[in-house]
């Protein structure tokens, strides 16, 4: 199967050219490919707005697949929203995408843009401070998935009827204190009631009346293979730690669904 790892805000590609190097999806790409796939993580503009994204995924994947070589879109966060946008908008794209999985995207905007954006209380307070200033330095970003932002696109970008969309939450209540953001995610759960993933809510990252997966267990960090109990790179399944196979295999499941029918 051919797959494209679309990336998120503040995302890259691979490192050095290569999916067994350092890669924002932490050792998928490379475990991917040992499972007989042929995964590609391309770059795009780590800070731009999600027309700007769309138009540099876009070019990969006019470059890369056609009618008779479809690929399968995996996309993180934002990297959801510029590949539905390049689907619906590019011409050509949808010709060349057999299936979209977005995981942990904001389709109805993240709690955390909006809190980051007005400043507001009590949330803002509890946002790690390293998030807090990457997104304000990225006006962009941040303005496209604040919620009044990304519900008009949302509403906006119809689906092309030739392509397959499933969508994945994280539930970082399910995962544990080895998450990068499991305070913040508790305290987004008070204030909406909502299962999240620290970033985005469950009801942004599932839209009604489209194809869920189960839940993930995970906070936003680790739907991509990132977590405190393994922050480094998974440069080799032989080095990984059985939580980060538990993760790589989530990615095996959705792709077995779809190769069985499913």
């Amino acid at each position: 199967m051919n797959i494209v790892l679309a990336h998120g805000v503040l995302g890259f590609g691979n490192l050095m050219g290569t999916p067994d190097f350092v890669n924002y999806f932490n050792g998928v790409a490379a475990h991917l490919d040992s499972k007989g796939h042929a995964a590609i993580a391309p770059q795009v503009n780590p800070v731009g707005t999600i027309a700007q994204r769309a138009a540099e995924l876009a070019a990969t994947i006019l470059r890369r697949f056609d009618r008779d070589a479809r690929a399968l879109i995996i996309a993180h966060s934002m990297g959801g929203l510029e590949a539905r946008h390049a689907i619906a908008n590019i011409s050509g794209v949808a010709d060349c995408v057999a299936t979209l999985i977005t995981n942990g995207t904001p389709h109805r905007g993240s709690p955390v843009a909006d809190a980051i954006a007005n400043r507001t209380a009590p949330l803002f307070a509890h946002i790690p401070a390293f998030l807090v200033e990457a997104l304000q330095r990225n006006a962009g970003a941040l303005h496209d998935v604040t919620t009044s932002v990304a519900a008009q696109f949302d509403e906006a970008t119809p689906d092309a009827p030739n392509v397959r969309y499933i969508h994945v939450a994280g539930d970082a209540s399910e995962g544990g204190h080895e998450l990068f953001l499991f305070q913040l995610a508790a305290v987004i759960g008070r204030l909406t009631g909502e299962v999240n993933d620290g970033v985005v809510t469950r009801s942004s990252a599932l839209r009604p009346g489209h194809e869920a997966a189960d839940d993930w267990p995970v906070d936003h960090a680790g739907e991509v293979g990132w977590s405190l109990e393994s922050p480094v790179p998974i440069v080799s399944e032989v080095l990984a730690t059985n939580v980060a196979r538990e993760r790589l295999a989530r990615y095996d499941a959705i792709i077995d669904r779809l190769q069985a029918g499913g």
